[in-house]
């Protein structure tokens, strides 16, 4: 948020360990998935992670770093270990 120091995450990657339910749409799921800060909830007053959506690519931590990674277009520097991901 613009002048302030309020922590806003556009994406978390989540494991299988909690029930998740969508507020707009009344969905509930419990399995691995991906919160996403859309417009839409913001818009209806919700916080940022209200939002997530089920996903197979990733069963642990390394898939979910590697998911993150390429949903969010980052570059690796040269000589990074990918093998720690």
């Amino acid at each position: 948020m613009p002048g302030s120091n309020v922590l806003f995450r556009l994406r978390r990657y989540n494991g299988r360990s909690h029930q998740h339910t969508n507020r707009i749409e009344g969905n509930t799921f419990y399995d691995f998935h991906i919160h996403m800060a859309t417009e839409r909830y913001q818009v209806a007053g919700y916080e940022e992670y209200h939002y997530a959506e089920t996903t197979d690519r990733f069963a642990d931590l390394g898939g979910a770093i590697r998911c993150m990674i390429q949903d969010c277009a980052f570059e690796l520097p040269p000589g990074t270990q990918e093998t720690l991901l």
